[in-house]
């Protein structure tokens, strides 16, 4: 919760007499959120909520567990993931373990355990991590709380469960009831509490449950915190709490009821009770391949996640703004070479890699066809025109290496082109191997962004001279393409998430 609980206030106050005096004696508690989520810039502009005291500075080396808490690799802990490993209620252990991660600051439990999660659940983030690879780790998650409004609060159970939700996975929160209030709705979320970690733990699906409760309800030193459940044992009625602050604790066995009374301590800074989020990964029905007796597709999209799609659409148009108008027909280049060349030097600018995952074929044969047909569009021809010209001398910007030569359609640019590939060779095409997907992919861009390219292909009348070129059957899957692209790479003032928490 927004109450950051490892840093200062969790060593210092380890130093009180009680976690109860170590609260009150802090005036504010370092908030759960990575300084660099929102960019370097902001991140020089707000102060280190990590920081302690020079007193306490490298004063600690972990911290031992109350009594009520068994260590998981204590003989007892053991015990308990034995007989829970033969109950069948650690199912869910095993996929956590293979991304169980510490946090990197101490005001990360937040970030650190849904990079954990959305990794388990092996949601692709579709933005490049480091070198080659994409990955989610705590630095990429920021979408849909700005940098001013993650400084007032830090990161709340709502805003948890949105940046979840944003980055590619099915979150659905339920919140605790007010431990104050006496409402009789203890025993029922007690109850589904203990049926969802009871199902999850026993399903073989990749599926997740975070907990976000107050340390403090535990006997634990620090406030609140977010960390996974790794597993179930129903004699005890325990959970095994994958603590990602392992600086401080190690994973360990609670009392199930005792993390339903930390669910309900009330946030001091949303004056609401914390709560439970269950996760797993979105199937977007992009992701599917055509099954017997669906419409044939020639392509398809992958799932990509709303701040996967919002960063490239901005990436993008960051890029083509910083492009140059570029010379027309006045010096002696046409306009869908000017085009082409600022479309691909946008690309190589933004993310080359995770563009180049966009357009995959679904069925070859349909493919073919498609292509051909546009082969009869005359600025579909031209453009191709262009960027072969444009990737076999590319400089300016243009880097080569993630642009393919064309494949299904070869020069001479006249009449009907001939299909120059096999149907062997066509299955595993994809914008990393075949050159004409480049060009669809400009075409098929929202309008914001194929303006910010070039009038050219900006035309108001391009999606239905398309259609009429391809005719038939494959007029409906490229406009269903063209929707989903305008979905995926939103404008600037559709930008802002619609899954943004009350505050």
């Amino acid at each position: 919760a927004p109450a950051g609980p490892e840093a200062a206030g969790g060593s210092a106050g380890a130093a009180a007499s009680s976690s109860s005096s170590s609260s009150s004696s802090l005036t504010a508690w370092p908030r759960d959120i990575g300084a660099m989520v929102f960019g370097e810039a902001h991140a020089k502009e707000r102060p280190d909520l990590g920081a302690v005291s020079p007193g306490y500075a490298g004063r600690f080396y972990q911290r031992a567990l109350p009594a009520a808490q068994v260590p998981f690799a204590s003989h007892e802990g053991r015990i308990l993931f034995r007989e829970a490993l033969l109950a069948g209620t650690m199912e869910n252990y095993f996929i956590l373990a293979e991304q169980f991660r510490t946090q990197d600051e101490p005001t990360f439990c937040g970030l650190s355990t849904l990079a954990m999660v959305l990794n388990s659940l092996r949601i692709d983030p579709m933005r490049t991590w480091k070198g080659a690879w994409r990955w989610f780790n705590e630095q990429n998650l920021g979408c849909c709380t700005g940098p001013e409004q993650v400084r007032e609060a830090g990161l709340s159970f709502d805003m948890f469960k949105c940046l979840a939700s944003c980055n590619g996975a099915d979150a659905v929160a339920h919140r605790a009831p007010d431990a104050g209030k006496f409402n009789g709705e203890e025993e029922a979320f007690t109850e589904a509490f203990r049926a969802s970690v009871r199902a999850t733990s026993r399903s073989q699906e990749r599926e997740c449950i975070v907990v976000c409760y107050s340390r403090e309800a535990l006997g634990q030193s620090g406030a609140g915190h977010f960390s996974p459940i790794g597993g179930y044992h129903e004699e005890s009625d325990s959970v095994l709490i994958l603590d990602v602050a392992r600086f401080k604790y190690p994973p360990h066995w609670a009392r199930l009821e005792d993390v339903v009374q930390g669910m309900m301590n009330v946030d001091p800074d949303t004056s609401r009770p914390r709560g439970w989020i269950y996760l797993r990964s979105l199937q977007s029905s992009a992701q599917q391949l055509s099954k017997p007796g669906d419409q044939i597709l020639p392509l398809r999209m992958p799932y990509v996640p709303a701040a996967a799609g919002r960063r490239l659409s901005e990436a993008l148009a960051l890029a083509l703004a910083e492009e140059t108008a570029g010379c027309t027909g006045a010096c002696g280049e046409v306009d869908t070479m000017t085009a082409m060349r600022r479309w691909l030097r946008a690309v190589c600018k933004a993310e080359p890699q995770v563009f180049g995952q966009l357009l995959r074929v679904a069925n070859a044969t349909a493919l073919h066809e498609v292509l051909t047909r546009l082969g009869s569009f005359p600025l579909f021809r031209e453009l191709c025109e262009a960027y072969e010209s444009a990737v076999t001398s590319p400089g300016n910007g243009i880097n080569a290496d993630f642009f393919p030569p064309l494949q299904v359609l070869e020069p001479p640019y006249r009449g009907p082109w001939p299909v120059a590939a096999r149907e062997a060779d066509v299955e595993d095409l994809g914008l990393a191997a075949c050159g004409e997907l480049w060009v669809l992919l400009l075409l098929l861009l929202p309008q914001h962004l194929r303006g910010a390219v070039s009038e050219t292909v900006a035309e108001p009348g391009l999606a239905r001279d398309m259609a009429r070129a391809v005719r038939g059957p494959w007029a409906l899957p490229l406009e269903a393409l063209r929707e989903t692209l305008g979905q995926m790479l939103p404008a600037p003032e559709a930008r802002r998430c619609s899954q943004s928490p009350r505050r």
